[in-house]
């Protein structure tokens, strides 16, 4: 499985190569995040037992990038979020290897390519004051629920029965309109520079505040034998998700957080 996990990992530096062409020749900034930022910190490249790949962008950035990369030559790797696939589940976007497979949930099979990928972020600005913030915590959360479009299988029982409301009260037909609603509502900050940062694919992340000036510088990191872009503040930004993030954890939870139920490396599902 040592093996599996490397090629997984080659196949990911390939999609962050391509994705950093499109950048440069487009001046779009982004950075690495998460797992991702921390192994380029700690390891010069992926964390030994890592299995996914992520990069962030600010909202405007995002928005960019996706208007871009239909532009492009990007023979070979598919462009995948909401918009474009309607059963995808997700409040960001991905990058896929087309011709490979990697289906993390039985569910996922025949619904969507699924496809070996990097994931892509958007960050936005989150308000100051206590009302408005609230209700941008409250957006955020329906805005992924009707994204996923089932209610979270381990959330505790009063989100179970609020998610499970939400969703009987908007028929599916409704969504999409509600989706678009709420995210320009989320958008509506992300040219003000004196707001805090955020990423609001999760509870979790949406827990994690990022100063206002976070994302407004970038400096090159080494990862895998390339340089790629990062916050210039990754000290800061890594201390703010991880604490001591110079500290491994123990050994018994040093595997793999996405491990599929199938893979090929040459073929997509379907084929």
């Amino acid at each position: 499985m040592d093996d599996t996990l490397r090629r997984i990992q080659k196949i990911q530096l390939e999609i962050l190569i391509q994705i950093d062409r499109i950048c440069k020749k487009h001046k779009i900034h982004y950075s690495l995040y998460a797992g991702t930022m921390l192994g380029a910190v700690r390891h010069k490249g992926f964390i030994p037992w890592d299995d996914d790949l992520d990069i962030c962008m600010l909202r405007n950035d995002y928005n960019k990038f996706l208007k871009v990369w239909k532009k492009e030559n990007t023979n070979g790797y598919i462009l995948q979020n909401k918009d474009i696939e309607p059963n995808f589940t997700q409040s960001f976007s991905k990058i896929r290897k087309d011709h490979t497979t990697f289906i993390q949930a039985e569910w996922e099979q025949g619904k969507y390519h699924t496809g070996i990928f990097v994931d892509i972020f958007p960050i936005d600005r989150i308000p100051k004051k206590k009302i408005q913030r609230g209700l941008f915590y409250w957006r955020c959360l329906k805005y992924q629920l009707y994204m996923r479009e089932f209610v979270p299988p381990k959330a505790s029982l009063p989100v179970k029965l609020i998610a499970g409301f939400l969703l009987f009260i908007l028929p599916k037909s409704k969504r999409e309109r509600k989706r678009k609603q709420l995210l320009r509502k989320i958008e509506k900050y992300k040219c003000n520079t004196n707001f805090d940062c955020v990423g609001i694919e999760a509870i979790d992340t949406l827990k994690v505040i990022y100063p206002m000036d976070m994302f407004d510088e970038y400096v090159q990191l080494d990862f895998e034998g390339h340089k790629f872009m990062c916050v210039k503040k990754w000290d800061e930004c890594l201390k703010l998700m991880y604490g001591n993030y110079m500290q491994l954890p123990p050994k018994n939870n040093r595997i793999w957080t996405h491990h599929p139920i199938e893979i090929d490396f040459d073929k997509n599902y379907g084929e």
